[in-house]
């Protein structure tokens, strides 16, 4: 009796201390980021990028900014990491939360165009080098748009258009992501941002019908060259893994960065003076 009360303690204690291990790697401490983008690469580590990742977090992916923030204030994710001029609008638009300032990455943007199309690239770069003004006036416009207020906007949309195969050589097809505001969102069926109406200003310039069509953001440079799709314009950052498969234009868009969000109360990273420092403490986080 007594060796068989032995081993029942024993198979207790074994399940007690799994379930204590397993409560332990439950609790990782959540970094919420958007799908594809370049923060997603950067916690989850990418070799392409050259990102050595984070494990000693729980990546969350999001299909928006605004649905990672949301998490982050009601206490389901500890931070957020994301592109800085999306975060600084994020933070004003909620009360509580702060943004580091310090940038843990430095890209480009770029228009994505299909590989088999370098005349159209050509094309593009000449109205981009030729409309830097109008591609300025563009930012300014959107200077004080977020997530939080962009289905409030009233100015400019863009209508979808309809795909037509037979006069596809008189369409500039455009694969998005509408929900990265205020680079591109929805109002109500149309769409608006900097990167649609930098899309119409490419369109008008080139004397083509623009068509605009939202799909999921890992998943358009993919669709380029298929079903008339001719760029991406997607707040997309331009790297060697993406170069792989598309041709991107000259940058448009050449401060962008990814920095973290987190709570007011959250002193994590107030003693960072810089990068090195930032990454040191995220390294730390949960240990």
């Amino acid at each position: 009796m007594k060796k068989f009360l032995s081993i029942i303690l024993a198979v207790l204690m074994v399940a007690s201390l799994l379930t204590i291990t397993s409560c332990g790697e439950d609790e990782k401490i959540a970094v919420g980021v958007q799908n594809g983008t370049t923060g997603f690469s950067y916690m989850k580590g990418d070799a392409d990028w050259g990102f050595e990742g984070f494990t000693n977090v729980e990546t969350k992916g999001y299909e928006n900014g605004g649905l990672a923030m949301a998490d982050l204030v009601a206490g389901n994710v500890s931070y957020v990491v994301i592109d800085g001029d999306v975060a600084r609008e994020l933070v004003a638009a909620n009360k509580g939360t702060k943004m580091i300032e310090i940038p843990l990455t430095t890209e480009s943007y770029g228009v994505a165009v299909d590989k088999a199309q370098a005349e159209l690239l050509a094309d593009i770069n000449n109205v981009l080098a030729d409309k830097k003004d109008a591609v300025e006036a563009i930012f300014e416009k959107y200077a004080e748009v977020s997530e939080d207020n962009a289905a409030a906007w009233e100015g400019a949309t863009v209508p979808a258009g309809t795909v037509d195969a037979a006069n596809a050589d008189k369409q500039l097809v455009v694969a998005t992501n509408a929900a990265f505001a205020p680079f591109e969102f929805k109002v109500g069926n149309e769409f608006a941002g900097i990167d649609m109406e930098i899309a119409k200003l490419i369109a008008d310039e080139l004397g083509m019908e623009l068509v605009i069509v939202d799909m999921e953001f890992d998943s358009i440079t993919a669709a380029l060259g298929k079903n008339g799709v001719d760029i991406g314009l997607a707040a997309m950052t331009i790297n060697p893994a993406r170069e792989k498969v598309v041709s991107f234009s000259t940058p448009y868009y050449t401060e962008a960065y990814q920095v973290i969000v987190c709570k007011d109360d959250d002193k994590t990273f107030d003693a960072c003076k810089t990068t090195d420092d930032v990454v040191k403490a995220l390294k730390e986080l949960g240990k």
